[in-house]
């Protein structure tokens, strides 16, 4: 059955109306989750909103087929500049399609969007993800709200999202690290784009376990560090996972955070028990012989609407730590 998607694009730009402002009016937020899969009644698909730009998400083969209706809903409804679709499946064929402009205005190839004011380039072309993951908003305006003061350290760093809410906020010097010299040259940008001179930081293109025992051997230490892995990760130890390597993860972290530091401990990983985030850091505390306490937690934000249903769509798991 041809499914019309007029009325959920309409309730779920309800929603984000009322968080962020009408769509593509160039608000404070202009880059966030527009429909959330099953959350909005819409499983198969997730559509991102970037500065009135709507990037659909095709989850599954299934979907494909309907994405013309869903898109012809995004038209009507809000009027974007234009739609970008991505394919997020294997096709056993090709593997995985980087993104393609499916109709409208073309995106320039760096597009400038905003969180709460904060200027970021995504590119949402020829790549599987945008640069800006929006469920780690909540997360960035907590970090800025606390780095005063602190060296910095964002491990898995990406494009430097965490590192320029770190230096917003006035961080005394915050380092970024991650294995891809591309999306480190666009942290770097970042930080021009909030008038941040990225010389007076520090960036580094290291493996994360590597550099987090170099900064040990060498004394380094850190007043904020920022856990925030993939789900799997290529190291030369070899393949490391979320779900078995966390705990080592995190205590080389602890040993190299400042007392009375503040850990970011972030799991992004679907399939996992419950408490199986809390039960890794809280072994590498235990193992570190140091005492913490939570004083924050943290998940995914309101236009991540998940069914209630489904507890387990509910996949990004933050504890703050402030570690003694």
């Amino acid at each position: 059955m041809r499914r019309d998607f007029r009325e959920t694009v309409r309730r779920a730009a309800r929603l984000r109306e009322a968080l962020f402002g009408p769509f593509g009016r160039e608000p404070r937020t202009d880059a966030y989750r527009l429909v959330n899969g099953d959350g909005d009644g819409v499983p198969g698909f997730a559509v991102e909103a970037c500065a009135g730009f709507a990037v659909v998400q095709v989850l599954s083969a299934d979907a494909l087929p309907e994405a013309p209706r869903l898109e012809d809903a995004l038209e009507e409804v809000l009027r974007p500049r234009g739609i970008v679709r991505k394919l997020r499946y294997e096709r056993p064929e090709r593997g995985r399609v980087p993104g393609e402009s499916a109709r409208g205005e073309r995106p320039p190839q760096a597009l400038v969007v905003r969180e709460d004011g904060v200027p970021f380039e995504v590119e949402l072309l020829g790549g599987l993800h945008t640069g800006l993951f929006t469920d780690m908003r909540d997360e960035r305006a907590r970090l800025r709200a606390l780095a005063r003061g602190r060296r910095v350290l964002n491990t898995f760093a990406y494009t430097g999202a965490f590192s320029v809410a770190a230096a917003a906020g006035g961080a005394a010097d915050v380092t970024s690290v991650d294995v891809v010299a591309k999306v480190l040259e666009r942290a770097k940008r970042n930080f021009r784009l909030s008038g941040i001179d990225p010389g007076a930081h520090r960036f580094a293109r290291m493996e994360v376990l590597d550099h987090l025992r170099l900064a040990a051997r060498r004394g380094w230490r850190f007043g904020a560090i920022v856990l925030d892995p993939p789900t799997f990760a290529s190291f030369k130890e070899g393949r490391w996972s979320a779900r078995a390597g966390y705990a080592e993860l995190a205590s080389l972290a602890l040993s190299v955070l400042e007392p009375e530091g503040l850990l970011w401990a972030c799991r992004n990983t679907e399939g996992l028990p419950p408490d199986h985030h809390e039960r890794q850091v809280a072994r590498a505390v235990e193992a570190s012989g140091r005492e913490a306490q939570i004083v924050a937690t943290g998940g995914l934000p309101p236009d991540y609407p998940t069914p209630l249903s489904e507890p387990g769509a509910r996949y990004l798991k933050v504890l703050v730590l402030r570690v003694f």
